[in-house]
């Protein structure tokens, strides 16, 4: 492993080693060359400054608060090793250890007699890394911190970075900062679901904060207050009402003896404002002046450090913003007369019910979640740049959306349901942007739903049987038919090249996306009333930071996706991204109109037939297909005792009903499947001296119904019936028969399941092939 850095000073020298420094330095040269940005260095600075008695360049000064290297030394997803060995000056009575905020930086790093040493990885956590050690000098306690850059190699930090933070910032103001330090193995756990959905965290914040405003501003209108008892001494002369004996009698004696001077004590009601539920919500508004103050301050003390020096002003602005119109409220006339809040005994039915209160209290029910989150915290970081990436990925599909031609109508900011901590999306669709066109077409547009397992699955919905599936983007559209059609597309901040250097999505995200498509299924209601699986996702596709020259080639994955529907996109900020716009152009087309005034369509939207029509979506598990026989034929005879125009519409080609029992189906344990599967019906007639089947009709639609709910028209009689489940087939117009088909008389009821073709050229019942062979 060779060593990329030596820094030498009077009490230690640090050394660094990494694995294939040059293969990183190439990517990020490709990477800035490609972009047209300016190839970036490393700086290394010092807190204090620091004493380098070996520099790495001659010409660099000896003493100073930090240095400049001629290239790049420090990359995400690349494990650097670190080690201190420290002069004969620094004392060992007290190990040297390092510091940092992530304990789990801390514990890597190991002591042995004059050497501290540990790896890191930095993954995709990119700005500034600083690194302590510390250490004592004859009794004298000695911190040094070291800070660098770490760069991403598939972006650009100037310029692909700023695009990615000014699209999020314009949506989701201020969701890239991160609250969430950790600073101990318990509270890493605790915060995690709060890390692992972290859109719209702030502006969720933001909208509560707005809300608690305006339901004090309704309290303030119209306060709660109650009779409230006090004690109040008056002279004898105000005294009004009616006494108690023993008042009366002491006031009698004061006046027979001349002393006038005397004041009594009485007890009397009025109607206050300072009650429990006032006093919760002035506990309210002062908790949450406190903790953004608390917040606010921590924020700017970790701004000063070289670290966090990507904290922006405007997020300042933003927590005083949130602070001033509380502070305002709180200085309310009304809230003078409140005293403090200690609690209360019961339940209040005003906090649940009043208006205004309501609100407070379900408000603060969430907010001091986030505002005992805060108080935790003691630095402000941004996110990863897979996180930001994956946020990107979300709202630069969004963007595409609305250059087709649809308008946003509603957006689902963060239903969170409360379990704790832990925050879990409502029915794995809680942030999601909803979208609508003239033509009719619908869009949601999820953000990692939920695909959960379920023992008892309802019918409409989406799940995975195995394990829990969460895709980062789920896009789902609505035609004006009615019919729905799923796509997914997953954000993945990695590359892999090539034999050719072509910038490719990693295998096993290719893998992922056979995997999701595979694991989800829809659960949609049977016409028989059962549970009918279908795979709903026609299409998954991986969005990774990949660059090429689009108006010179084609995607590398389209054969992939007209071929079998998986595949991936390049996707980069800054860039047109003609690959992905085109795919969802070709899906939904763009509305356009000649003028304002004709509202004259000049691009038509495809029916959504043409995706099933395609390749990738008619590809079915081997030796199946989508219907087992295209053409199964129902034969059986009619029924005994039916009305005579019943069997008259049997004999003239105009019959529209047929049912059969499902007991008699289950006797010969034909499954559902195949008698949803029959597409013609073929039903013999006459009496007891000959039968015969002289019609095919074919069949519309077969539902699960019970007797009683079949009528005369249906059935071609009265039964007593009740909740015996029957089969119900809607017959469509009849075709004749080239040669009427003998139909045996047998002494039970028998029915036999064939093709269509077999009942237009055989002449007899008997000689008909099965089909499903246990129905004989």
């Amino acid at each position: 492993m060779p060593e990329i850095l030596t820094l030498s000073t009077s009490h230690f020298e640090l050394s660094v080693w990494t694995k294939e420094i040059d293969k990183a330095q190439d990517l990020l040269k490709k990477t800035h060359h490609a972009r047209n940005a300016d190839l970036p260095v490393t700086s290394i600075r010092f807190s204090p400054a620091l004493l380098l008695t070996q520099p790495q360049d001659a010409q660099l000064a000896k003493s100073q608060p930090g240095l400049v290297l001629p290239e790049a030394l420090f990359f995400e997803n690349k494990q650097y090793t670190f080690e201190f060995i420290f002069s004969d000056a620094v004392s060992t009575r007290i190990e040297p250890v390092i510091i940092h905020r992530l304990r789990g930086i801390e514990e890597v790093f190991h002591y042995k007699p004059c050497r501290l040493s540990g790896s890191v990885n930095f993954g995709n956590d990119i700005g500034w890394f600083r690194l302590g050690v510390r250490y004592y000098v004859n009794e004298t306690l000695i911190e040094q911190y070291l800070s660098f850059e770490v760069l991403p190699t598939k972006m650009a930090m100037a310029k692909d970075l700023e695009k990615i933070h000014s699209d999020v910032d314009a949506l989701y103001p201020l969701w890239r900062f991160s609250l969430a330090q950790k600073t101990d193995q318990e509270l890493a756990k605790s915060n995690k679901p709060h890390e692992r959905f972290p859109l719209l965290w702030l502006a969720h914040f933001e909208s509560l904060r707005s809300a608690l405003e305006s339901g004090v501003q309704q309290i303030c209108r119209t306060p709660h207050t109650r009779l409230m008892p006090y004690a109040k001494n008056v002279s004898a002369e105000r005294l009004r009402g009616r006494l108690s004996a023993k008042l009366e009698e002491r006031v009698t004696g004061d006046l027979r003896n001349g002393e006038y001077q005397h004041r009594y004590q009485i007890n009397a009601k009025r109607l206050s404002v300072n009650t429990p539920e006032n006093q919760f919500v002035k506990m309210v508004l002062n908790k949450s002046i406190l903790e953004l103050m608390r917040f606010k301050d921590r924020v700017e003390r970790e701004d000063k450090v070289p670290e966090q020096g990507r904290i922006s002003v405007s997020f300042l602005n933003e927590l005083s913003g949130w602070k001033k119109p509380l502070e305002q409220l709180l200085n309310r006339p009304f809230f003078a007369d409140v005293g403090a809040f200690e609690g209360m005994s019961a339940e209040s039915l005003v906090l649940q019910q009043r208006a205004g209160y309501a609100a407070v209290y379900r408000i603060w029910q969430e907010l001091k979640l986030y505002l005992d989150l805060f108080g935790r915290h003691a630095a402000v970081s941004m996110k990863s740049v897979a996180e930001l990436y994956e946020v990107w990925c979300l709202l630069e599909v969004r963007g595409m959306l609305l250059a087709l031609g649809f308008v946003e109508t509603a957006t689902s900011r963060a239903l969170l349901n409360n379990k704790g901590l832990e925050k879990t999306l409502t029915d794995g669709m809680g942030a999601a942007f909803h979208f609508s066109r003239a033509d009719g077409i619908k869009i949601r547009l999820a953000h990692e739903p939920v695909f959960s397992r379920s023992k008892d699955p309802a019918f409409g919905k989406i799940y995975s049987w195995t394990t829990v599936q969460k895709p980062d983007i789920f896009l789902e559209a609505t035609f004006a038919n009615g019919e729905k059609i799923q796509w997914i597309f997953d954000a993945k901040y990695r590359i892999a090249e090539d034999k050719n250097g072509v910038d490719c999505a990693p295998d096993d995200a290719i893998n992922q996306m056979h995997r999701y498509r595979d694991a989800l299924i829809h659960i949609h209601q049977a016409d028989d009333g059962g549970h009918e699986k279908s795979r709903p996702v026609l299409g998954a596709f991986v969005l990774y930071p990949g660059w090429f020259e689009e108006d010179a080639g084609a995607n590398p994955y389209k054969d992939a996706i007209d071929s079998v529907g998986i595949g991936g996109f390049p996707l980069l900020p800054g860039q047109n991204n003609k690959w992905l716009q085109g795919f969802l152009t070709n899906c939904f087309g763009i509305l356009q109109y000649e003028n304002d005034a004709s509202k004259e369509l000049t691009y038509f939207i495809p029916h959504p037939d043409q995706f099933f029509a395609e390749d990738s979506g008619r590809i079915a598990q081997s030796g199946t297909s989508l219907s087992r026989y295209t053409d199964l034929t129902l034969t059986a005879p009619l029924g005994p005792d039916r009305s005579k125009v019943y069997s008259e519409h049997y004999c003239d080609g105009s019959a529209r009903w047929y049912h059969i029992p499902l007991s008699t189906t289950n006797k010969f344990s034909v499954e559902r499947n195949a008698m949803r599967e029959v597409r013609y019906c073929a039903i013999a007639h006459g009496d007891a001296d000959g039968r015969h089947i002289t019609h095919l009709y074919p069949v519309k639609s077969v539902k699960l119904k019970n007797r009683c709910d079949l009528s005369i028209e249906q059935t071609g009689r009265m039964d007593s019936e009740k909740n015996t489940k029957y089969w119900l087939f809607e017959l469509g117009y009849a075709q004749p028969l080239p040669t009427a088909l003998i139909f045996p008389v047998f002494p039970h009821f028998k029915f036999r399941l064939t093709s269509a073709a077999d009942v237009l050229t055989t002449k007899s019942w008997n000689d008909l092939p099965a089909r499903y062979a246990q129905v004989k």
